[in-house]
C-alpha cells in the first residue's frame, strides 16, 4: 500500500516545563486558598467564641447576683418569722395579762362591794345575817352566808347555824333541816364577820318554797326567812 503525504496530521507538542509550571501554580493557588479559608474560619470562630465567653461571664455574674439576692431574702424572711413569733407571743402574753387583770378587777369590785355591805350593816348591836344566797349546782344547791358582828368588835363570837327548807312533797306541806340538808354541822367563829359556803341537798320529789336561816350565838337566836330564788324544775339537775 502506498503512503500518502496528504494524510499526515501535524500536532503541536506542549513543553513539559510549561505543563509542570501550570500544575505547580494550581497547587499553590489551591494551598493559598485553603490557607485563606482556614484563617477566615478561625477569625469567625474566634469572634463567636469570644462572644460566647462574654455571654457566659455575664450569665454567671447574673446567677451570682440572684443567689446573693435569694440569700438576703431568705435571711429577711427568717427575721420576719422570728419577729412575727415574738409579736404573737407578746400578744398572747398581753391578752392573758389583760384577762387576769379584768378578772382581778372584778374580784376587787366584788370584795369592795362586800366590804361596803359590811360597813353599811345594820346599826343594831350584836350578830346579824348580812347576806344569804342560794344558787343551783350539780345534784345539789350552793349557799353563801355572811354574818356580821356590829359594834362588838372587841370580842370573838361562836355561832351555830341551822337551815330549814319549807315546801311540798307529794302534795303535802313538808320541811327538812339538818342533818338531812347539810353534810356537817355549821359552826362559825369570828370577830368581825365571816363568810360560809356549802351545799344543800334536797330529797327527790321535794319542791322548796323558802328557807329559814337560824343563827344561835351567846344565848341569842337570830332568824331570817328567804323565798326560794329559782324554780327547782329548771335549776336542780
Amino acid at each position: 500500500m502506498a503512503n500518502r503525504i496528504s494524510d499526515l496530521v501535524v500536532k503541536r507538542r506542549t513543553s513539559p516545563v510549561l505543563r509542570y509550571g501550570l500544575v505547580a501554580a494550581g497547587v499553590v493557588i489551591g494551598v493559598l486558598g485553603g490557607i485563606g479559608l482556614f484563617v477566615h474560619g478561625e477569625s469567625v470562630a474566634g469572634f463567636y467564641a469570644a462572644r460566647a465567653a462574654r455571654n457566659a461571664a455575664a450569665a454567671q455574674a447574673h446567677i451570682s447576683h440572684l443567689r446573693h439576692k435569694v440569700a438576703k431574702l431568705t435571711a429577711d424572711l427568717t427575721v420576719s418569722k422570728r419577729s412575727l413569733e415574738t409579736a404573737n407571743a407578746a400578744y398572747t402574753a398581753l391578752s392573758m395579762a389583760l384577762k387576769h387583770s379584768d378578772q382581778g378587777v372584778m374580784d376587787l369590785r366584788e370584795k369592795l362591794g362586800f366590804y361596803h355591805a359590811i360597813l353599811g350593816a345594820s346599826n343594831k348591836a350584836g350578830l346579824t345575817i348580812e347576806q344569804f344566797h342560794i344558787t343551783p349546782g350539780t345534784k345539789a344547791w350552793h349557799y353563801q352566808l355572811v354574818l356580821v358582828q356590829s359594834f362588838a368588835f372587841h370580842r370573838w363570837v361562836y355561832a351555830s347555824v341551822r337551815f330549814t327548807v319549807q315546801g311540798e312533797e307529794a302534795g303535802h306541806s313538808s320541811e327538812f333541816s339538818y342533818p338531812s340538808l347539810v353534810e356537817a354541822p355549821l359552826t362559825m367563829h369570828f370577830k368581825y364577820f365571816d363568810n360560809a359556803q356549802g351545799r344543800l341537798v334536797l330529797p327527790a320529789g321535794f319542791v322548796p318554797h323558802r328557807v329559814v336561816v337560824r343563827v344561835a350565838a351567846a344565848g341569842h337566836v337570830t332568824k331570817r326567812a328567804y323565798d326560794w330564788p329559782i324554780e327547782p324544775s329548771v335549776s336542780r339537775k
